[in-house]
């Protein structure tokens, strides 16, 4: 535990002192809240009615909070591998895959706090709290993968940056797959993890109510996905 604790307190320590790291965590985030507070229904009040639009900015946005704590997951990795932290592992009672799971589970819960009151926070939608847990718990999920894997492909920090816009790219591409009206052709996008989640959040928001079919393949894809990153982080590193 100790070992943790330590880790944690040099996290913060590394967020505070960069920060394009705290403009991730806190500011981008505000800035979500602040259009679906004030600038939507300005919008909508003074120039055109963009009320039924709503629920796909929710989408659209909701889907930046994993993304974000995953950019930030993998640049503290990364800061861990310049001052050679994962070498040090090999010789300490913490083992790397300790120290992953470390990882993991803290951007996961602090992507699940977020998610779990963003409908609130931002007043884009509204949904049964209970019916949206397993949902903001599969958005939360999703945190890691960015983070693992721009560490298993980049070799430095100019490399992830790249990496992240192109993934945070792809990773946005199932929001549009919801607008095919075709039934089996959107499912093509289904090899992203996150279309899984999309579909579980469109349903939630069109039919009040979950559909654990989707839930649970999300649920599926992306602990498969995270046991076969966590493999080939361990086997490079």
């Amino acid at each position: 535990m100790v070992y943790f604790l330590t880790l944690m307190k040099n996290d913060i320590k590394n967020i505070l002192r960069d920060r394009f790291l705290i403009y991730a965590a806190i500011a981008a985030p505000i800035m979500f809240i602040v259009l679906g507070r004030l600038v939507f229904p300005w919008i909508s009040e003074n120039y055109y009615f963009i009320e039924p639009f709503y629920p796909a900015f929710f989408m659209l946005f909701v889907i930046f909070v994993p993304l974000i704590f995953g950019f930030i997951t993998g640049f503290l990795i990364m800061d861990d591998r310049d001052e050679n932290l994962l070498t040090v592992l090999r010789v300490m009672p913490i083992s790397r895959s300790s120290y992953l799971i470390y990882r993991m589970v803290l951007m996961i819960i602090l992507a699940f706090i977020y998610v779990s009151i963003f409908p609130w926070l931002t007043g884009l939608v509204e949904v049964s709290y209970l019916d949206y847990l397993p949902i903001a718990a599969l958005f939360a999920i999703f945190t890691p993968v960015m983070g693992i894997v721009v560490n298993i492909i980049a070799s430095n920090k100019v490399q992830a940056f790249a990496i992240f816009k192109t993934l945070g790219g792809v990773f946005i591409i199932p929001i549009f797959a919801l607008a095919i009206t075709d039934n089996v052709l959107k499912y093509i996008f289904g090899i992203i993890p996150n279309f899984w989640t999309f579909m579980a959040l469109e349903n939630l928001l069109v039919e009040g109510t979950n559909d654990f079919v989707f839930i649970g393949i999300g649920f599926v894809y992306h602990i498969a996905l995270l046991a076969v990153l966590f493999h080939l982080f361990n086997k490079k590193f």
